[in-house]
């Protein structure tokens, strides 16, 4: 048996350049977003398959292990943020810590990388007034008092994207508040419209979405063929004429091919039976 064993000295591990960011999706999760990349031979490259062990960070500066999450081809990894880490544990300001660490790894040198964000609530809601619809979005920290001073911004999901709604940042008033006026009539699958609010790489909040469907679009069937037998469907939605005629192309070719063998076989037989 040989045994390949691939061991990187000290001094040829590579420096992973490390990123983290914080992002809130109300009503569904919280994460750190891990993002990992090193310089190889062919410049840079995406850190795949890189362990990352995190902890949180405490004022003391003590840390608490959490868990190990490992990057995926993109060189990412998303850390979940339980509901209950921390609570106990934050500061009088309200502001969380977390570091990810990678700790003697064969490929990597040691690498640390912490980041620190307060939590917020992000919420929006749909009213009419003077005849116009209007989004009104409010930016509350956990206890429920208004964030003024962060901007917001609000899109439209479509098939192809996001459409920006309005300019393309809102900033919240003394009482958190953004509105941000719907002044066109918008087509969508039944007239149902889903829009997300959301606060961007804030350095002290991090990244917050949250989203709302409305009934307010201008009613338009879907007209999608994906789950119709046609060409561009998925294998399960072949049509069936092509599934019918290359078979019976394939069984006039091997009926014959089947036929023609099992006749030699006879012409054989019955020249070993003469024998």
């Amino acid at each position: 048996v040989v045994l390949n064993i691939y061991a990187y000295p000290q001094d040829k591990k590579y420096s992973a350049r490390v990123s983290l960011e914080y992002f809130k999706i109300m009503n569904e999760e919280s994460f750190i977003l891990i993002s990992a990349k090193f310089k190889g031979d062919d410049g840079f490259e995406q850190a795949s398959d890189l362990e990352f062990s995190v902890y949180e960070v405490h004022k003391d500066d003590s840390l608490t292990y959490l868990d190990k999450v490992k990057t995926n081809d993109m060189g990412q990894a998303k850390f979940i943020i339980k509901d209950n880490l921390g609570e106990k544990l934050t500061d009088t300001l309200s502001i969380y810590t977390y570091m990810a660490v990678i700790d003697n790894n064969e490929k990597f040198k040691d690498t640390k990388k912490s980041i620190s964000f307060s939590r917020a609530n992000l919420s929006a809601n749909l009213a009419m007034v003077d005849s116009t619809y209007q989004i009104t979005a409010i930016l509350s920290d956990t206890s429920g008092e208004p964030i003024e001073g962060e901007f917001l911004r609000v899109d439209l999901k479509r098939f192809y994207g996001l459409l920006r709604i309005g300019e393309d940042r809102y900033e919240t008033n003394e009482k958190g508040l953004i509105t941000v006026p719907i002044d066109e009539s918008m087509p969508g699958v039944e007239g149902n419209l889903s829009f997300e609010v959301t606060l961007k790489e804030s350095d002290v909040y991090g990244t917050i979405k949250a989203f709302m469907d409305a009934p307010i679009g201008v009613s338009i069937e879907d007209e999608s063929s994906f789950d119709k037998r046609t060409l561009w469907s998925p294998p399960d939605k072949t049509p069936f004429y092509l599934l019918i005629f290359p078979n019976l192309i394939i069984l006039g070719v091997w009926i014959p091919l089947l036929f023609l063998t099992f006749n030699l076989y006879r012409i054989s037989k019955n020249k070993v039976d003469k024998l």
